[in-house]
């Protein structure tokens, strides 16, 4: 059953249960209410009984008894006089009345023509019994309860109608996301039409907003992974190329001399670092923002101290380091990873030698060198994956390290940074915002400093 049906089914339920507890209430009140004043026609009449003396004269046709039926009992119980059109049978209650003035009862008999109220006054010589049909009380609220059963249905109609019209419109938003879902289950495109965005504020409103940006972060995914791999087979086709070349001349040429083959060995060595290195990159790249590495509370001067120190040993490249106190939440390896890019990149396009500048404090890092710089047409584009100046084709690398960087600071819910340092080189880094990051998180705000 659809949730329309279930909304307007609750709905009628609802109201036809509410219908029939009033129609209840005011059935037991009109019963009630009529009885009531069946019994008091009856009293009035044992008022004027106690008044005078019924049963010395005919029963009058007007007067107290009009709209009444009466009948005299003799001493012996029988009937003198009647008015009443059925015989009433005497109970022994009504019998011990019968010469006992002031004595009273009341009762409900049950004839074949229906019930009657009937009150019982004793009198000195007998009793007099005064009583009213029921049937005018009974078709009364045989027809309460006629319209009380219509009402019900009606109002239980006008409730579902009502209901459905408002399930229709509270789901409208609900049916276009799941045919939107099921056209992504069959098609596994993400482009799909999920209807108008009216800034609703309810739940759905919410979940339509949620489940768009789904998609639209699902289709980057996918549009991201797609150019991973065409960018990708790119850059691993030039060096499998040279790799492919350079086994041709040794297959080619078996009788190079030694010199020729080992600087023939030493490129392919090269070449396959480069291939490893590419490979290392593409897998960070790719895994970089699924990671499921959990978030520690660290230091990170101190976790750039340890990557600087390490990265010192192994290159021999000076690094001065200047370092305040900086607690954060993250991913530690990732972090250390993104630092290595950064100081990679300082040292890969600066050949003068100078000191490496890292500064790191406020939960964030810059690092500082003296090569090239940037151009102002290439600065949008560094954090690109494969981006690569044109100046710097010749150069090793495959223009990932600083798309890992922001690959990082993305996850952590912070942004990157790159500039012209003043007088001659870049200025790289990046600043970490906080953990779990916010949805929608923007990458590249700029940034002054650390």
């Amino acid at each position: 059953m659809s949730l329309r049906w279930r909304i307007a089914l609750a709905m009628a339920t609802i109201a036809v249960a509410s219908t029939i507890a009033i129609g209840a209430v005011s059935y037991r009140s009109t019963r009630q209410q009529l009885s009531s004043e069946v019994d008091r026609s009856l009293s009035d009449v044992e008022r004027i009984v106690r008044q005078g003396e019924f049963g010395r004269d005919p029963l009058p046709e007007r007067g107290p008894l009009s709209g009444l039926d009466a009948r005299i009992i003799g001493p012996s119980g029988a009937v003198v006089e009647s008015t009443f059109e059925v015989d009433l049978p005497l109970d022994p209650a009504q019998l011990e009345v019968i010469g006992r003035r002031g004595a009273t009862t009341i009762d409900t008999v049950a004839t074949d023509d229906g019930d009657y109220r009937v009150r019982t006054i004793g009198l000195p010589r007998g009793a007099i019994q005064v009583g009213r049909s029921l049937a005018d009380v009974e078709r009364v609220l045989d027809g309460l309860r006629t319209r009380i059963v219509l009402w019900s249905i009606v109002v239980g109609g006008i409730a579902a109608a009502i209901g459905w019209w408002i399930a229709s419109a509270v789901t409208a938003s609900l049916r276009r996301l799941t045919a939107a879902a099921e056209v992504v289950e069959a098609t596994g495109r993400f482009d799909v039409d999920t209807g108008p965005d009216d800034d609703r504020r309810d739940e759905a409103g919410r979940l339509g907003a949620a489940f768009r940006a789904m998609l639209a972060a699902l289709a980057r995914s996918e549009d991201e992974q797609r150019r991973l791999v065409q960018d990708a087979g790119h850059e691993l086709r030039t060096p499998l190329t040279s790799l492919r070349t350079n086994l041709d001349v040794l297959d080619r040429y078996p009788d190079l001399d030694d010199d020729q083959r080992q600087e023939i060995v030493g490129d392919l060595r090269a070449e396959v670092a480069e291939l490893a290195e590419l490979v290392d990159e593409i897998v960070a790249v790719a895994s970089g923002e699924t990671s499921d590495e959990p978030a520690v509370e660290v230091q990170l001067d101190e976790l750039v101290a340890e990557v600087v120190d390490r990265y010192e040993r192994r290159s021999g490249r000076a690094i001065e380091l200047e370092r305040r106190p900086s607690p954060i939440i993250a991913q530690r390896s990732a972090v250390q990873r993104a630092v290595s890019c950064l100081l990679d990149n300082a040292v890969k396009f600066d050949p003068s030698g100078e000191p490496i500048e890292v500064e790191v404090g406020d939960g964030g890092i810059v690092v500082r060198d003296r090569g090239p710089g940037f151009a102002d047409e290439d600065l949008p584009h560094v954090f690109e994956r494969f981006f690569r100046a044109e100046a710097d084709r010749t150069r090793p690398g495959s223009g990932l390290g600083l798309s890992i960087v922001d690959a990082v600071a993305r996850r952590h819910g912070g942004a990157t940074f790159a500039r012209v340092r003043p007088g001659g080189g870049a200025e790289v880094g990046f600043r970490l915002g906080t953990w779990p990051p916010p949805s929608g998180s923007d990458s590249h705000r700029p940034l002054t400093s650390v």
